[in-house]
């Protein structure tokens, strides 16, 4: 118990190399250990992109339980002592006083646990989506109780509890029954270093970064922008991460006006420097979220690397109160619509106002500054070395 803190271990779904907003977020936990000089080691699940972090925290692949669970609930359940075993073996010599593990995916945050208790290291659990959210979109009412009760049983046992919105934490304090001391505020944010407005012609009058997942409303954005482009004719409408044309099609026909498809463009996933190139170029970015209940406590990082690049916010999602809705209003940023009218009829007055539109441009920008990732990673670490243990400091 009289060792220092040396070294943060963090385990992650993904890479800091890859195009995702979990990346994202690794990445800037990484960039504020740096500066807070300490030390980092990243473990990642196999088949990852592996690299050296841009400050020096490395980054290794090891054959975590996720990747057995991928072959079946029987090569997990023998996957996990093994796997368990090896990720304790790569720490062990470690001087690791920290270990902070990543949802949604339930197994290796509890082999994270697990291995924190063995090495007698503090526990940090960030949760980014609930078990509660990913079973809206994973199928097997077994799997998915089995995968809430490891959730909940690594939030009931962490030292702290990271959590991304207000609502979000709120709902897991009265799920889980945890203790409001534990739970810390901790925002996706945006990289300012990397998302900034730029001087670039606003050629593209909406953009939508991220997958056409089924916690989207895919059907009511695309119905929406058609609106607007019947409205509109010249209208440029950029799908990011969206594949094919008709792959959007097969599942969307009926909301996919054949009218206007010259006005969509569908592209692949693109890394987070060439998002950062494209968004300033952009008018109004594409926020949406499903009608369930559980996806009101949702803000995705793509919202704040938006507002980052002065891009207000266009939002389609449930009628009533939720997280997205408060930033939106309380910050004047853009738009929330319950309807695909009532969405085009927001868009197409502000598309047509440019006073109207600068305005809330220059609010996204002012916003930004109070999400900066960086800022927000290192508070979050600061804070969490120095509730867990007051003889851990950062150098």
């Amino acid at each position: 118990m009289g060792h220092e803190l040396t070294e943060i271990a963090f385990l992650w779904p993904v890479s800091p190399a890859e195009p995702t907003a979990a990346a994202a977020r690794l990445e800037g936990f990484q960039r504020a250990a740096g500066a807070l000089h300490l030390s980092t080691l990243a473990i990642v699940p196999e088949g990852s992109a592996c690299q050296l972090g841009d400050k020096g925290g490395e980054v290794v692949r090891l054959k975590l339980c996720d990747s057995y669970a991928r072959k079946g609930s029987v090569a997990a359940m023998f996957g996990f002592p093994l796997s368990t075993f090896r990720l304790l073996r790569l720490l062990h010599g470690t001087e690791c006083g920290l270990v902070v593990a990543s949802t949604p995916a339930p197994f290796v945050p509890f082999q994270a646990l697990i291995v924190s208790r063995i090495l007698n290291a503090d526990y940090v659990l960030d949760v980014r989506d609930s078990w509660e959210m990913e079973s809206v979109t994973h199928y097997g009412r077994a799997r998915n109780r089995v995968k809430e009760w490891l959730e909940k049983t690594c939030a009931r046992s962490a030292d702290v509890v990271w959590v991304v919105t207000a609502m979000l934490m709120e709902r897991l304090r009265e799920r889980y029954d945890l203790r409001p001391a534990v739970l810390e505020l901790v925002p996706n944010g945006a990289d300012l270093a990397m998302f900034q407005a730029g001087t670039e012609n606003r050629s593209i009058d909406f953009v939508f970064l991220g997958s056409p997942a089924r916690y989207r409303n895919v059907p009511g954005v695309l119905e929406s922008v058609g609106l607007v482009a019947r409205l509109r004719p010249s209208l440029r409408a950029v799908f990011v991460g969206w594949g094919s044309l008709h792959e959007i099609e097969s599942e969307n026909a009926t909301a996919l006006d054949s009218g206007v498809q010259s006005n969509f463009e569908f592209l692949q996933p693109i890394p987070r420097s060439q998002a950062a190139r494209l968004l300033p170029r952009a008018k109004l970015g594409i926020v949406s979220l499903s009608g369930e209940d559980v996806f009101r406590g949702a803000i995705g990082a793509k919202a704040y690397e938006y507002m980052a690049c002065g891009v207000p916010l266009a939002c389609l999602g449930p009628r009533g109160d939720s997280e997205l809705r408060r930033l939106v209003e309380s910050r004047n940023v853009g738009f929330y619509a319950s309807a695909p009218s009532e969405f085009a009829e927001q868009a197409v007055r502000i598309l047509c106002d440019e006073k109207g539109w600068r305005q809330l441009s220059e609010n996204c920008l002012a916003a930004s500054r109070d999400f900066d990732r960086t800022t927000i990673s290192k508070r979050a670490l600061t804070s969490a070395i120095r509730r867990v243990s007051a003889r851990w400091r950062p150098a």
